[in-house]
């Protein structure tokens, strides 16, 4: 069991309480154990872009996901979730977000929504990063094992819906 690093998100985006909202709706319609949210910087003729696509679980098979009601609130900040984890993980490495958004990376940012909490996972060719647990307030030990949980019954370790996002 891959065991969550917790990472305090004490001042989360006005877009995340809705969006894990509407995650948290189209787990419980579908029976998904997550919603897995993944993105990648890619530079775009206006500057760096984070370009992002919302999955469900690969063992869920061909589950109607797109014409969930909301998947398109979801999908609408899913970019925007994946951006500020992003940075969020960056602060918490002591890295500047800054000067991150600037250089080239080719890295998958993996953002999982569980019934427990929300997870973030850096994956390149050469490791995967993670998982980090994204929590606003200090989660105790039964939390943070109860995700880990959760993670490992969701997501297959090295496994990635859009390796291509």
């Amino acid at each position: 069991m891959a065991r969550c690093i917790p990472i305090l998100v004490s001042n989360p985006p006005p877009l995340w309480r809705p969006l894990l909202a509407h995650c948290r709706s189209i787990m419980r319609d579908l029976g998904a154990p997550a919603v897995l949210i993944d993105g990648c910087l890619r530079d775009t003729p206006f500057g760096p872009r984070i370009i992002a696509t919302l999955d469900l679980p690969p063992r869920m098979g061909d589950a109607a996901l797109s014409r969930h009601p909301s998947y398109r609130p979801a999908m609408r900040d899913a970019a925007g979730m994946v951006a500020f984890s992003r940075m969020a993980a960056h602060g918490a490495s002591g890295i500047d977000p800054v000067t991150a958004s600037r250089e080239h990376e080719d890295v998958l940012w993996q953002v999982i929504v569980l019934p427990a909490g929300v997870v973030l996972i850096a994956r390149t060719e050469r490791a995967d990063y993670g998982p980090f647990l994204l929590a606003e307030s200090e989660p105790d030990e039964r939390g943070i094992d109860l995700v880990s949980l959760q993670l490992d019954f969701a997501v297959d370790s090295g496994s990635s819906q859009a390796g291509s996002a």
